[in-house]
């Protein structure tokens, strides 16, 4: 699975209004939440804050990955969120997150959900397309510069 077919405008937040990690996330759920069905955001939300306790999803490079797995979802959903001022995620090189992807996915889609993680953590190593990214005006034009990443 594509991260473009995960992923929609209306989950995609050129400036988020949190200032920490559990902002976001939250802010992050709230917005899938206004497209997709989830009987209990909250325990959503306390699932992902149980793993940044134990391992952050901040990778690197300005880029957060925060995901969990969920019988209250249906397959994969994911949903974007930039925050010009970076957030604190305890990344791995320090850094402050500028690109926030939250990724949920049902427990019986583990194979389209590998592939929305490795293709997420893939096409945002490169810093043109992070700085891309973060340069757009628009969640459409967004959405078109992952396409041109994903062609397969």
């Amino acid at each position: 699975m594509k991260l473009c077919d995960a992923l929609a405008i209306d989950r995609i937040e050129l400036s988020l209004t949190s200032s920490d990690r559990d902002g976001a996330i939250r802010e992050l759920i709230e917005m899938i939440g206004r497209s997709v069905q989830l009987p209990d955001p909250g325990s959503l939300i306390g699932l992902i804050l149980e793993q940044e306790a134990v391992k952050t999803s901040g990778v690197d490079q300005h880029v957060a990955i925060p995901h969990a797995r969920s019988d209250d979802i249906e397959g994969v959903v994911a949903a974007l969120g930039i925050s010009g001022r970076g957030i604190d995620f305890q990344s791995l090189d320090g850094q402050p997150v500028h690109l926030i992807f939250l990724i949920l996915s049902s427990e019986t889609s583990m194979p389209a959900y590998m592939s929305v993680l490795s293709r997420t953590a893939r096409i945002f190593e490169g810093e043109e397309i992070r700085r891309q990214v973060l340069g757009a005006a628009s969640a459409d034009e967004i959405m078109e510069i992952i396409r041109t990443q994903e062609p397969f």
